[in-house]
């Protein structure tokens, strides 16, 4: 019961790297793909060039990129191949919400952030375990099924997640 009453720092960002301005700042960042830092069903190249510029942005801003974990739903295993830098720190086909990010993320609580697209995925990955969500607004046209997810998500966000800041 406890759980069902918790709700979850909430975050509006306009863009992924708008994290990166928050106070206090992250110490920890789980970074969705699809929607997020890319478009959907992005070619390779456009993951690699994604994943290398995110990374630079947390080195700028002093984030230890070991606490810097991209998550997906999409099958990408074997991009790790191509990019060995963030292999290990690249996780596909997690089926969020139900991902269990590694220990390192969860000692962090609220310092841990989800950045992602969708409530109903990422932002409830981040309710689970008591992390922040930042919600970034989709900079590219979605497909249709992650626009419903999007509207129902805005629906149920007030159950889950606390004011927008």
């Amino acid at each position: 019961m406890k759980l069902l009453l918790r709700r979850a720092p909430f975050l509006l960002l306009e863009s992924p790297e708008e994290v990166f301005e928050i106070r206090p700042a992250p110490v920890a960042l789980l970074v969705d793909l699809e929607g997020t830092l890319t478009e959907f069903c992005p070619p390779r190249n456009s993951v690699i060039k994604a994943l290398v510029g995110f990374d630079q942005a947390a080195a700028r801003n002093g984030l230890d990129l070991r606490l810097l974990h991209y998550i997906t739903n999409a099958d990408l295993k074997d991009l790790g191949a191509e990019c060995h830098a963030i292999s290990a720190r690249l996780h596909s086909h997690v089926n969020k919400p139900f991902y269990t990010p590694p220990e390192e993320f969860r000692v962090h609580g609220t310092g841990t952030v989800v950045v992602g697209d969708q409530y109903l995925t990422d932002g409830l990955l981040a309710w689970r375990f008591g992390f922040s969500f930042g919600l970034v607004k989709a900079s590219t046209h979605q497909p249709a099924w992650p626009r419903v997810q999007l509207l129902v998500g805005r629906v149920l966000c007030p159950l889950f997640f606390g004011q927008r800041q």
